[in-house]
């Protein structure tokens, strides 16, 4: 049990955090510690008392020296401050934007009426806005509502992956289609300004949101394509070490220094580490040095649902992937899709409890849809670095990988949409019930019956589905609308349009739906009356007539 030796010390950093965060209190932290480290000693595990209580000490201190300086801090009336990250477009309408304040430990959540896009990282703003607590657990106690105006453009790195941004994101506008726009900014450069709210929800829905952005998946493929040129030039491990190293800097000055970035960098450099250094650091060793690293270095990770959920499926992966692989091979399925379904399933298992836990529901299709997108992750960080680089350039240099990688991001997006207009794609979930419900299926599948826990999943989602409900609606108002007078101007409809509708009431109605070259939506509410649109697409009358 030796690769486990620095599990105690992760989560001493983890769990202490977290207490310190919940409670405010070092005393409960404090009796914790002694607790697990009393715990340990009892256990005969001397080396693993004395690691669990430095490094559980170092976290108290750290966290509680940040709390004071975060305590003390007074918001001016007017706040020179740095944007941290990207904004995060709300339901309610605006952005909430992360500030670097001086002075102040962790970044300010400050909620604007700006569009994302005016705000990018690294912009300099004045902040003038009304300051009010908030509930929310972690070392600021502060929450901003109000006006911000950019002072000064991003500078540095910062101006670099901007530049980037806006080059790609423009190139991407002129080359790709509907499905693509939102899908390759995100997949490539962790860039979701284009991705509609409705589209942000269908891959949630489809347990496809970590694709949607930057995840530990696109730093493993680039680490690992570094790692591969270096060896096809025969060059040394110490080489391929450096070469994947730079890389991984690289990309990370691209996307950008958020905490998301950096939790994907970390869990990404795990999975690198299986494959460069198995035989001298166990995987399990670089994931808990990067919980610890992560925790200390920014204590709100530790409550954190994201980070959670990172750590989680890198674990699960580590850990399950191996137990899973054997009995789904005896399938005689081809091999590349059973090490497609042993991962997924390693990571649906553990991420799922913790997803009913922070929304109260969970994707029955969230496998279905990983093991079906699977072959078309690589592909689009490969071809979409190269286009982000060549977009930079004059001329169409960057045409040929968008028009390349295309393909792969319809058809992750098409999976999408598909899996969220089957039956019962999400459900209502409790992670007690989620729990007990993947140990009747790791039983299964550990105990030889593949097939037969198949056949027993499948007739459950059978038996509960309700196969006369439509699919999920979408929000015309989280849609790009579009309205016109009379039906010949459709056709000039402005670029991003996701629906059109045209007051013109004249005509029998339509006994079947309508939509552009471009399958955009073209609704006649004078016309055919309500139309609703769900999310596999299709469109539904209220009177029945499609």
């Amino acid at each position: 049990m030796s690769e486990l030796r620095l599990v105690p010390g992760a989560v001493a950093v983890w769990a202490l955090t977290i207490i310190l965060l919940l409670t405010g209190s070092a005393v409960w932290a404090g009796l914790a510690l002694l607790a697990g480290s009393l715990v340990l000693a009892w256990c005969r595990q001397a080396g693993q008392a004395l690691l669990f209580g430095v490094l559980g000490v170092c976290a108290i201190a750290l966290t509680w020296w940040r709390q004071r300086l975060a305590a003390a801090w007074t918001p001016p009336s007017r706040l020179l401050g740095t944007v941290s990250g990207s904004p995060v477009e709300v339901e309610s309408g605006g952005h909430l934007v992360r500030i670097d304040a001086p002075g102040h430990p962790a970044p300010l959540p400050v909620f604007t009426d700006l569009d994302g896009r005016d705000l990018p990282a690294g912009s300099h703003v004045v902040v003038e806005v009304n300051w009010s607590a908030t509930d929310r657990p972690g070392l600021g106690a502060l929450v901003g509502n109000g006006e911000l105006q950019v002072s000064a453009d991003p500078h540095g790195m910062d101006l670099v992956a901007w530049t980037v941004r806006q080059a790609l994101r423009g190139t991407v506008d002129q080359t790709v289609g509907e499905a693509s726009r939102g899908l390759v900014p995100g997949m490539v450069l962790g860039d979701v300004s284009a991705q509609t709210s409705a589209e942000r929800q269908l891959y949630i829905d489809t347990g496809l949101s970590h694709l949607s952005a930057v995840s530990g998946a696109n730093v493993a493929i680039v680490t690992t394509v570094a790692v591969i040129g270096c060896r096809l030039l025969t060059l040394g491990p110490r080489v391929q070490v450096a070469a994947a190293t730079v890389a991984l800097l690289g990309f990370v000055g691209l996307v950008g220094t958020e905490p998301s970035v950096l939790r994907a960098a970390l869990t990404g450099l795990v999975g690198l580490l299986a494959v460069l250094g198995s035989s001298r650091m166990e995987p399990i060793h670089g994931l808990c040095l990067a919980v610890i690293g992560l925790v200390l270095w920014d204590p709100d990770l530790a409550v954190s649902y994201g980070f959670a959920l990172s750590v989680a499926a890198t674990a699960g992966i580590i850990a399950l992937h191996p137990l899973l692989y054997r009995p789904l091979a005896r399938t005689r399925l081809p091999d590349i899709f059973v090490r497609a379904l042993a991962v997924a399933v390693s990571a649906d298992i553990v991420t799922m409890p913790i997803i009913a836990l922070m929304a109260g529901e969970v994707s029955v299709v969230s496998v279905l849809a990983n093991v079906m997108v699977a072959p078309a992750v690589a592909p689009v960080t490969l071809l979409g670095l190269p286009a982000a680089g060549l977009a930079l350039l004059p001329g169409p240099l960057a045409w040929l990988p968008l028009k390349l990688l295309e393909p792969c991001t319809w058809w992750i997006h098409t999976v999408a949409a598909w899996c969220a207009g089957l039956p019962l794609a999400t459900v209502s979930a409790d992670p007690v019930w989620v729990l007990v419900a993947y140990g009747w299926i790791i039983a299964g599948l550990v105990g030889g019956h593949p097939w037969k826990t198949l056949v027993l999943v499948t007739a459950w989602w059978v038996w509960s589905t309700d196969l006369t409900s439509p699919p999920a609606e979408v929000p015309l108002e989280s849609l790009q609308l579009h309205v016109v007078d009379e039906v010949e101007e459709v056709d000039r409809a402005p670029p991003g349009t996701q629906v059109i509708i045209v007051r013109d009431p004249t005509g029998s109605p339509a006994d079947r739906p309508s939509i552009t070259r471009d399958r955009v939506p073209v609704l006649f509410p004078h016309r055919d009356g309500v139309v609703s649109l769900h999310v596999d697409g299709t469109q539904h009358a209220r009177d029945g007539r499609f």
